[in-house]
């Protein structure tokens, strides 16, 4: 199984957070003493403890780095970084000394490490799996602080965190929707980092603590009494010291921009011929593994077919009796079919007699009727044709009677008559 390691190097201790699996992954961790000049010891007891992994993610702690507000020109990140590696003696307290700075291209805030010192760490860690990514450790507490957001339900993480290295001075990092907005070391107590946060004016509603310790909780309340102080959160059993290893590891498998990164300039070049390596290998496994699945495809599509073929002929042997009377079911059912729809469309001439014989008014006769289908013709006499006509159509199974020519007069005895000649369209009530 491949597994992360995420690594903080701090300036007295080594904390490492090992995951396996990418979905839930499983989480271990540990911290062991180690002296940053000689790292060997500190990575053998990581070895020890949590053993070889597929990718290494290492994390620089406060102590360790430069923090500086930077103005340059407004130029691209990579050109940003060759300025400052060019000069570092211009922004940054070394003399004679190579800097690894990270930098952004939307603000000023740059982190750098000297190089030499993580060359030593680099070499000593790949001893236990090649290092994709190394980053300030704020940025990598930033993002655990998301993913604990994220696995609560809420925004993006963030806040104000203490880091107490008592004699390595106090670190002041402030995090806003899990992104680093200011970063500073207080070479001083607690109560001094305090007093620079009340000063500035930017003490926030809460502040993060680590490590925590009740008796300086009541002390930073003494100083900003409007402040709630609170551990850092515990991420998928991560305690808070562990966060920025953790966070490490959470930013193995993506592509960093390097410029962002405190990656050297020689290690980037061995990462991006990895990545071109490793790229290749997968194109060739995925062809290969496509190439092996069209023929098994092909061997296997041969051998269902020959397999239906035979069993088609066996059931087609089995089920021609069957066919054979299914076909005759058939035939009978199309001609009862047919059967009912001839009765349904053959005329009723004595339904059609009754329903002109309820319709008819008193004094009317029928002297013919001839029908096609649902159109019926009948003619006859009524002492008033136009009466007949509008009675008929009141009827509903009697549609569109209509005269099929004038009406004519004539005398019978002492009464007089109308000839008529009437078209209708008759549909029995269902």
């Amino acid at each position: 199984m491949m597994a992360r390691l995420g690594v903080e190097l701090g300036p007295r201790a080594v904390r490492g957070v090992r995951l396996e699996g990418w979905f839930r992954p499983r989480a271990r961790a540990v911290e062991v003493e180690c002296d940053p000049d000689n790292p060997v010891e500190a990575v053998e007891a990581l070895r020890q403890h949590l053993g070889p992994a597929h990718r290494i993610a290492v994390a620089i702690d406060l102590p360790l780095l430069f923090i500086k507000q930077v103005k340059l020109p407004p130029l691209s990140e990579p050109e940003k970084r060759n300025i400052l590696r060019l000069e570092p003696e211009r922004f940054f307290p070394v003399r004679a000394e190579e800097l690894v700075p990270a930098v952004r291209g939307d603000d000023n805030l740059v982190f750098a490490a000297k190089e030499a010192a993580l060359a030593t760490w680099v070499a000593a860690l790949e001893q236990l799996g090649p290092v994709e990514v190394i980053e300030p450790g704020p940025v990598a507490l930033a993002r655990a602080l998301t993913q604990a957001q994220l696995k609560r339900g809420g925004g993006g993480g963030g806040g104000v965190v203490l880091f107490d290295g008592q004699r390595d001075g106090v670190g002041i990092v402030e995090i806003r929707e899990g992104r680093v907005t200011r970063a500073r070391r207080v070479f001083g107590a607690l109560e001094d980092a305090a007093a620079v946060l009340r000063d500035n004016g930017s003490a926030p509603g809460t502040i993060y603590l680590t490590p925590w310790n009740e008796d300086r909780v009541r002390m930073l309340a003494a100083v900003l009494p409007e402040v709630i102080a609170r551990p850092l959160p515990t991420v998928t059993d991560i305690v808070g010291p562990f966060l920025p290893a953790y966070g490490a590891a959470l930013a193995i498998g993506g592509r960093p921009n390097f410029a962002r990164t405190l990656v050297p300039p020689e290690l980037g070049g061995r990462i991006r011929v990895r990545w071109r390596r490793e790229l290749g290998l997968a194109v060739a496994a995925a062809a290969a593994a496509v190439v092996f699945a069209f023929a098994s495809a092909d061997a296997w599509r041969a051998r269902v077919t020959r397999g239906l073929e035979a069993s088609l002929q066996s059931l087609q042997q089995r089920a021609a009796p069957a066919l054979a009377l299914q076909n005759q079911l058939q035939t009978l059912a199309r001609e009862a079919q047919a059967i009912q729809q001839s009765e349904r469309e053959r005329p009723d001439p004595l339904g059609v007699l009754l329903a002109l014989s309820k319709q008819l008014p008193a004094g009317a006769y029928l002297r013919g009727i001839r029908w096609s289908g649902s159109d019926w013709q009948i003619d006859g006499y009524a002492p008033n044709a136009s009466r007949l006509v509008a009675q008929l159509g009141a009827a509903p199974e009697f549609k569109e009677v209509r005269f099929r020519s004038a009406t004519t007069r004539a005398a019978v005895g002492d009464r007089t008559y109308e000839n008529f000649s009437l078209a209708f369209r008759y549909a029995p009530a269902p």
